[in-house]
């Protein structure tokens, strides 16, 4: 079935058609979310044949994991984070503490993450493991933002602090804000300023601005390399979309024609154990 014939509009029910039973309804910002993280994987269907043992890092509440296990696939999936009480799991997901992945050499076949790896602190240690516990020759499959999303997130603040200024608000997808006087409050007027004028980073880099070197194909390819993994593939997402989620109704077709045009959101690295 086409991606984009089967979710053209991020309304809820839509997104519901695409979870696993049982699941609870959640907001829209949420099912935003759902539906791109869908998009995103359904293209790495065939990359991924036949039945593979895969390990998944940061699998938050199981969504891309259930994805995965209904193609067949036997699907390990960690995080350190639990989502927050009452969160629905879509699949199992282990604590785990982010250092040392607890299975032994050679376990998996994939190693897969979406989203992960820039928020990752001690990088060179995690990519050890992940090579240690893949098989030989066996593959890991990267999901991550791309500095296309990284500029027009930066751009997309601006839009989002107008919004708050004239008292509207808008939830970002995956994101918790807090409100300006819990800001204030908490982290003082100058913060909540700076905030203002500038977007901040989105992982564990030192700015929003230093992103755009974090995130390119460049410095990815030399990490990966660098850890023993041969970079066999790197493909745009495909999508474009920011982390603000200001035009959550834009169809995936507008947001493929956007990718093409302005930048790919995510770019899809294949790797190869060597």
């Amino acid at each position: 079935m086409d991606v984009t014939s089967s979710f053209l509009c991020t309304n809820v029910g839509a997104v519901l058609a695409a979870r696993p039973e049982g699941a609870q309804e959640d907001d829209s910002s949420t099912a935003h979310l759902w539906r791109l993280r869908r998009a995103e994987i359904d293209r790495l269907r065939d990359l991924l044949r036949p039945e593979r043992r895969i390990l998944e890092l940061g699998g938050s509440n199981g969504f891309q994991a259930s994805i995965l296990s209904s193609w067949g696939h036997d699907v390990t999936s960690l995080d350190v984070t639990p989502p927050a009480p009452g969160t629905t799991y879509f699949h199992p997901v282990m604590p785990y503490d982010g250092k040392i992945i607890p299975y032994g050499n050679c376990s998996f076949d994939v190693v897969f993450s979406s989203h992960v790896l820039e928020h990752v602190e001690e990088l060179d240690a995690l990519l050890r493991e992940t090579s240690r516990v893949l098989e030989a020759g066996g593959h890991a499959v990267h999901i991550l933002p791309s500095p296309a999303w990284r500029f027009w997130t930066s751009i997309a603040h601006y839009a989002y602090v107008l919004l708050r200024a004239v008292g509207v608000r808008r939830a970002i997808p995956s994101g918790l804000v807090p409100s300006v006087a819990e800001k204030m409050r908490h982290r003082g007027l100058w913060y909540v300023v700076r905030r203002a004028l500038a977007a901040g980073p989105h992982g564990v880099y030192p700015s929003a601005l230093s992103e755009l070197y974090y995130f390119s194909r460049r410095r990815w390819e030399t990490m990966f390399r660098k850890h023993g993994f041969k970079v066999l593939e790197v493909a745009a997402g495909g999508l474009f979309y920011t982390g603000y989620g200001l035009l959550p109704c834009l169809s995936l077709r507008v947001r493929k024609m956007l990718a093409k045009a302005v930048g790919s959101a995510t770019y899809v690295y294949l790797l190869q154990k060597t």
